[in-house]
């Protein structure tokens, strides 16, 4: 496959016999894994040049059609490969995965009009790309709880991407989906939307590949901060502090939401994200 290709998203996808959203009104976040080249192997490459070719593709192709809401572009920072990028994508629906998908010839030619001028920019592109990909589960997101950060920034992000673990509702006492829910929009509201230091959060659950049941019910929790220090310190006693000023009412709210919780996350993995290369 060709490495033009900002995703890879398979036609089986498309069945709906097979499968549909859990709730209509949240997105389809896909992932795709890329192999960037080492510099060292790149003939007459360089990063000035790398850094250039790279900003102007993801800025024509994020631009050129709106069945992308957002993309981000995440580079190597903690864990994996070093030369390897991710690249974390949202849609309204599968169905505008696939359009996207079979419309990058005609977006390119779009882009690049004249036929010599884009093949030069693609060749010159295509020669940092090992070209291969992996496509990595994909998941449903949920649209009610998404903060965005819509300011612009010249330097890059950091991308934390941890699992959280969710109780299966059988053995959580007393318990229901709808409290559970309101529980965390309450969160959100209430936390996530007040944390200065989270620039942006997504909550992924499962909606396609991957496994389901069989013990914890995970979900994949995706935030952004400013660096690495922000992250690591990112004041979370302070913020609950203020979302819940009354000690007896804070220990109520942790004692409910808590007992939808198994203990513990798994890290994924901490990213650079190419603001540059990314859409909001």
């Amino acid at each position: 496959m060709s490495n033009f290709r900002i995703l890879a998203v398979s036609s089986v996808f498309l069945s709906t016999t097979l499968f549909a959203q859990y709730n209509p009104e949240n997105h389809v976040v896909t992932v795709s894994s890329y192999d960037l080249r080492y510099l060292s192997d790149v003939e007459e490459g360089s990063s000035e040049e790398r850094k250039e070719l790279f900003e102007t593709y993801f800025k024509k192709m994020n631009e050129s059609s709106d069945l992308l809401i957002s993309n981000l572009v995440l580079g190597h920072y903690f864990g994996g490969s070093s030369n390897q990028v991710k690249q974390m994508a949202e849609w309204k629906s599968l169905a505008d995965a696939d359009a996207w998908l079979v419309s990058g010839g005609d977006r390119r030619k779009k882009a690049w009009p004249d036929k010599e001028e884009r093949k030069a920019f693609l060749d010159k592109y295509n020669k940092y790309w090992v070209g291969n990909h992996t496509d990595l589960p994909v998941r449903e997101l949920v649209a009610s709880r998404v903060k965005r950060y819509n300011k612009g920034a010249d330097e890059n992000t950091i991308v934390s991407v941890q699992t959280r673990n969710l109780k299966p509702m059988s053995e959580v006492e007393e318990g229901s989906s709808e409290e559970r829910e309101k529980l965390l929009d309450e969160f959100f509201e209430k936390a996530v939307m007040k944390n200065d230091k989270v620039l942006s959060h997504r909550e992924l659950r499962h909606y396609w590949s991957g496994t389901l049941g069989g013990g914890d019910f995970y979900y994949v929790e995706v935030r952004e901060y400013k660096s690495l220090e922000d992250m690591n310190n990112p004041g979370w006693a302070e913020v609950n502090e203020k979302a819940w000023p009354d000690e007896e009412e804070r220990k109520a709210y942790w004692e409910k939401v808590g007992k939808y919780f198994n203990p513990g996350h798994t890290d994924l993995g901490i990213h650079w994200n190419f603001v540059k290369l990314t859409k909001r």
